[in-house]
């Protein structure tokens, strides 16, 4: 899916124009907004899709380096209950490489930490913390505009996902001794790290 969205978004407004979004300047800043929807599932629960609707503040240096603040601005999103992940986040820190940088369109690879607040920004084990690895094509319409879509798979918290763990098993540890069974069921790694897990979006920038 992330292949054939990046190949239609960039065949298509790549024919736009000739003309960059400011790639080749030192230093350059976009302001932006964006929507598209989270995708999340608590281990053993079906996935639920929620929507989103971001503000962004890049900053590209030398054509190949970003970085990138994102706020959901349609909702406020909460640390996770105790046993739960946390997938969502109010606001989003990303650090991006821009893999092939040219004049129409940049392929970039990018990740980093989401948090409840801004201050969980620069932490990586609070009670809102989340994680994201994805990437990204940025299509230049004009000197000063580009069109951004990008795919992140999203992962839980190391405080989510610990508290998720002793819950876990703890019930199966009851669940055992209730049956008689001395086998108790450990959560795997393909729990917390999915890729059907994963935040979508389509971003409209305009550079400074």
């Amino acid at each position: 899916m992330l292949a054939r969205t990046l190949t239609a978004v960039g065949m298509v407004l790549a024919l736009a124009g000739t003309a960059h979004a400011d790639a080749d300047s030192i230093v350059t800043v976009g302001l932006g907004t964006g929507v598209g929807y989270l995708h999340a599932a608590q281990p053993g629960a079906s996935g639920e899709t929620t929507f989103v609707n971001q503000g962004n503040l890049r900053l590209k240096v030398a054509s190949f380096l970003g970085l990138d603040y994102s706020v959901d601005l349609g909702r406020d999103v909460q640390s996770a209950d105790d046993g739960e992940l946390q997938f969502g986040a109010k606001m989003r820190l990303s650090a991006l490489a821009y893999l092939i940088p040219t004049s129409k369109v940049s392929f970039y690879i990018g990740g980093g930490v989401g948090g409840a607040n801004a201050s969980e920004l620069f932490q990586i084990s609070s009670a809102g913390n989340s994680y994201h690895v994805g990437a990204g094509l940025e299509v230049y319409l004009s000197k000063h505009i580009s069109v951004d879509t990008s795919f992140y798979m999203v992962i839980p918290g190391v405080d989510s996902v610990s508290g998720h763990v002793e819950q876990q098993l703890a019930l199966s540890a009851s669940s055992a001794a209730a049956s008689g069974s001395t086998s108790v069921n450990e959560p795997t790694v393909g729990d917390y790290v999915s890729p059907k897990n994963y935040e979508l979006m389509v971003r409209f920038f305009v550079f400074l």
